[in-house]
């Protein structure tokens, strides 16, 4: 059988005589910005591009990889105007003899979301057609620090059929060429570079002395190769093709060895043609054994992690599906598109894995967070854009009424309740006392609404505004003939509680109200809701009770710090630790207030730390200096819920600060979210004794999309987190205590000499920024589980993740519009948008559960076609539709795509 087909192989071995064949991949890895910041990096990319296509000129047989990312040769076209060379260059590109593509960039596979995946090879896409180049068809992760087990789902969606990885596939296989299969059953042909993307070393120049590297490492590489063909990259970071490769290669030839330069595309041609009897692995590739996954880059500079996980969200669950609400109501969008296209863009630009990892020199990281910044101020436009043109659009629909509401998008793909929170101006002349009492009101029903603060907003010179007071100015700003005239006026922050529609908004109306609830002290520490019993404990901690189960969750939330002597790759404790806990240590207890949504409690802790640690003794300083730490509990009224926010100012060096969640729990595994669903990882990984041959230690640290779950069959919970990208889980007597990073503060951008790492990761470069002194904010929340209910957990989750934006809008009569539901509940939407051909919208969702489900999509319109599509957006059957109704078989773990015309 062939691979091509990749139908369920037998387990039997094919005793088969292998013929040995050695092919070259001459290839650049280009990391954009590293050890030198991007614009020096550029610099060499011109002269290697320049050297490059002298030599394709030179030698017809020569071929060289791009590296699989588009952007290298957009950084060199944006330079290099030579109508001569970008036309040699395009040519090459078409003849095969250059592989770009087919991604923009090659991210960090954890620290993006499945959509981010999907937009980085859409976007690639639309560049090689606008410049008609085409795309390589191999999939490209050489350097990633481990692999998501979504990968053969993403790949095969994507059209592709092949992958090429390095790091993390460790001792599930030593195969250079096996079957990697995906939770939905998608499998690929994986091709396994286990020495690495630079396996041909350095070349030499001297003919012999090369010979000799190629046969020693055919001699090791044919050993673990099934297929006899063995994949030579001759290539490494930054590097120049190399000059004497295609003269060495006819000489290997002339001596009876069998040689080839090829493009990837070609060599896993040949291996898809190949009758082979390969090997199937299933999973998540985090095998630190043969090369290290850097694990800890998930908490390196977490304030970036924080960015872009807002920026993400912003886009894939506000910004896009606001886009196809207004192309459903037939809104003009041509500009709104292209800004759209252009935020995708630069935000790609900050996630190639130097930069998102936080891997990089402080110059890479603050011209990232001007990216960073860039992206926010596009989805602020956007976003004020669709919402006047769908709130213009009601308005002529006869819906006008002439006061001031709150717009309230819902991003949800079934009916939510949810609190969401605003900034409101208000008229300066309204006076404090009649502002305390504002309430939200929908149908003539007040809603529980709490005022949270109230501030003047006074013009001197330079007007500095609020969130909304700017949303107010932009939204005018946009569109009037001059620009608006800005007045004093208040800013009222409020939040309160709704249900919101599935995927589509809501308008509420304001009034005031002197009966309405307001932040009241309560005098004791016992707080009681329908759910949960809470205790505030002496050391700021939280004792709970799940009036459910009757389970007691003891000493919740306690931090703990220690000395971080690693780098920006990995932690690494000293040979003498030295720990400081919260735990036991009496805290401040501020504040406990009850509203009309919860209760709130303000905790602070000072903690005394040692100031930095000292590398010459060997141990942390013997200089303190005093951190204060303020903790805010939410527990809501009608829900298993506690929201946490921890706030504080960094003044310390060369540590870690987390906080602790112990858990009676007696599981062994813990269940984090990935791409389209969720992947299983024990609680508790061995450490061998025997640590010589491994590159990295093994440990129960993990990455994480946005949300762990720990629960057995009585109850747990699940911890959501608004950014916080790292977890660990500790084995404790038989339970489980889970670790959330808040902040890792180190000094090199690789450290020798580390307890947990063998070998350096990077040049051992001063990264002084990357203690990440200063202010910070942590947020994540916990859901209580009633027995072992993980779609509960995860869909609340979801709810948190997303803040359904409110905008302030005049002149609409009170509405509720729903353009698109799902169900069941194990659905959950992960996509609404506008077809990158603008001919439609794109529709996707996945199945969380490991089971068949019929599936039910209501939209709030009578498409004309619908078509099953691949994540590529190309169609693959038309689909039958009931009016507004679509009706589908959902595969356990499949992710559905769907283009409605």
């Amino acid at each position: 059988m062939k691979i091509k087909h990749l139908e369920a192989y037998k387990a039997k071995e094919m005793v088969v005589m292998k013929e040995k064949v050695i092919y070259f991949l001459p290839h650049t890895h280009w990391d954009r910005e590293w050890y030198l910041p991007f614009q020096i990096f550029r610099a060499r990319l011109l002269h290697v591009i320049d050297v490059l296509l002298e030599m394709l000129e030179k030698f017809p047989e020569f071929k060289f990889n791009l590296d699989g990312q588009v952007i290298a040769l957009e950084d060199y076209l944006e330079i290099e105007k030579d109508p001569q060379k970008t036309e040699t260059l395009f040519s090459m590109i078409r003849n095969g003899r250059i592989s770009v593509g087919p991604f923009y960039v090659l991210p960090d596979e954890f620290l993006i979301s499945g959509e981010t995946f999907i937009r980085n090879f859409l976007i690639a896409q639309r560049v090689l057609e606008e410049l008609s180049l085409p795309s390589m068809k191999v999939a490209y992760f050489p350097d990633m620090f481990g692999h998501s087990a979504y990968v053969p789902t993403l790949i095969r969606g994507l059209g592709m059929d092949s992958v090429l990885i390095w790091r993390g596939v460790g001792d599930k296989c030593r195969d250079t060429e096996f079957i990697w299969k995906g939770p939905d059953g998608s499998e690929v042909l994986c091709i396994n570079i286990i020495r690495g993307y630079w396996n041909l070393g350095v070349p030499s120049s001297d003919y012999h002395e090369f010979k000799r590297m190629v046969e020693k490492e055919v001699e090791f590489l044919f050993k673990h190769s099934p297929s006899g063909h063995i994949l030579l990259m001759a290539g490494n970071d930054h590097r120049f093709p190399f000059p004497l490769l295609p003269d060495f290669v006819r000489k290997l030839n002339s001596e009876g060895l069998k040689c080839k330069i090829v493009t990837l595309d070609e060599y896993a041609q040949i291996l898809q043609r190949m009758e082979l009897s390969l090997k199937k692995i299933e999973g998540e590739m985090r095998d630190s054994k043969y090369a290290p996954i850097l694990k800890d880059v998930a908490s390196a500079r977490i304030h970036l992690k924080q960015r872009s996980h807002l920026i993400e969200k912003e886009l894939v669950s506000i910004v896009e599906p606001l886009s196809a609400i207004a192309y459903v109501y037939s809104l003009p969008l041509g500009s709104v598109l292209n800004l759209l296209f252009y935020a995708w863009k630069l935000f790609l630009k900050t996630l190639p894995h130097d930069d998102i990892c936080g891997c990089s020199i402080d110059q890479v990281h603050k011209e990232m967070e001007v990216l960073q910044d860039q992206v926010l101020q596009l989805i602020k436009v956007i976003k004020l854009e669709l919402v006047n043109k769908i709130a213009e659009t009601l308005v002529k629909n006869g819906t006008e009424n002439g006061n001031l509401q709150l717009f309230v998008f819902s991003p949800f793909e079934r009916k939510t309740r949810t609190v969401v929170e605003k900034e409101l101006y208000m008229p300066e002349e309204l006076p404090e006392n009649l502002l305390e009492r504002l309430v939200v009101v929908e149908k003539g029903k007040k809603l529980p609404t709490v005022v949270e603060y109230i501030k003047e907003r006074v013009f001197d010179g330079i007007q500095v505004l609020s969130n909304t007071f700017e949303e107010e100015y932009i939204a005018r700003f946009l569109t009037e003939e001059a620009p608006p005239q800005l007045k004093k006026g208040k800013v009222v922050k409020i939040k309160f509680e709704v249900e919101l529609p599935p995927m589509g908004f809501k308008i509420f109306n304001i009034e005031f109200d002197s009966g309405i609830l307001r932040p009241e002290e309560v005098s004791k520490n016992v707080i009681e809701t329908a759910f949960l019993k809470v205790n505030v404990n002496e050391d700021g901690t939280l004792t709970i009770e799940d009036r459910r189960t009757g389970r007691m969750y003891r000493n919740l939330f306690f931090l703990e710090d220690a000395e971080d002597v690693g780098d920006e790759y990995n932690y690494s404790p000293s040979k003498n630790p030295e720990i400081v806990t919260t735990l036991g240590q009496k805290a401040k207890i501020k504040h406990i207030t009850e509203d009309s949504i919860g209760f709130s409690v303000e905790v602070e802790h000072e903690l005394r730390l040692p100031e930095s640690f000292d590398f010459e003794r060997e141990r942390r300083s013997e200089e303190k200096v005093s951190m204060p730490v303020n903790i805010t509990y939410v527990i809501y009224k009608r829900s298993p819920r506690v929201d946490i926010k921890i706030e504080f100012e960094n003044i310390a060096k060369d540590h870690r600060l987390r906080v602790h969640i112990p858990l009676p729990v007696h599981v062994e595994t813990n269940i984090s979210d990935d791409y389209f669903g969720m992947v299983t990882r024990p609680n508790k990984i061995e450490i061998p004794e025997d640590l010589s041959q491994y590159s990295e230690v093994p440990e129960s640290r993990y990455p994480m999309q946005n949300f762990v779950y720990i629960a057995d069959d009585t109850g747990g919970v699940g911890i959501s987190t608004r950014g916080l990208k790292e977890y660990e889980t500790i084995q404790k007597d038989g339970e489980v205590e889970v670790a959330l990073t808040l902040l890792r503060s180190v000094g090199m951008l690789s450290r020798p000499g580390l307890l947990t790492r063998s070998e350096d990761a990077g040049p051992s470069f001063l990264t002084p920024e990357a203690q990440c002194l200063g202010n910070h904010i942590a947020e994540f929340s916990v859901w209580f589980t009633y027995k072992h209910d993980l779609i509960e957990a995860y869909n609340f989750s979801r709810r948190y993740q997303i803040f359904p934006p409110v905008f302030s809008i005049r002149g609409i009569r009170e509405t509720e519009i729903s353009l698109l539901s799902l169900e069941p509940e194990c659905l959950i939407l992960s996509s609404f948008k506008v077809s990158e051909d603008g001919d439609g919208t794109i529709i996707r969702f996945y199945n969380v559960k490991d089971m068949d489900v019929n599936a039910t999509v209501k939209l709030g319109w009578t498409p004309k076609e619908v078509w099953l599509a691949n994540m590529a957006e190309k169609p693959i059957k038309k689909i039958k539709t009931n009016g507004n109704i679509i009706k589908l078989k959902v595969g356990a773990n499949e992710v559905i795509t769907l283009k409605v015309v």
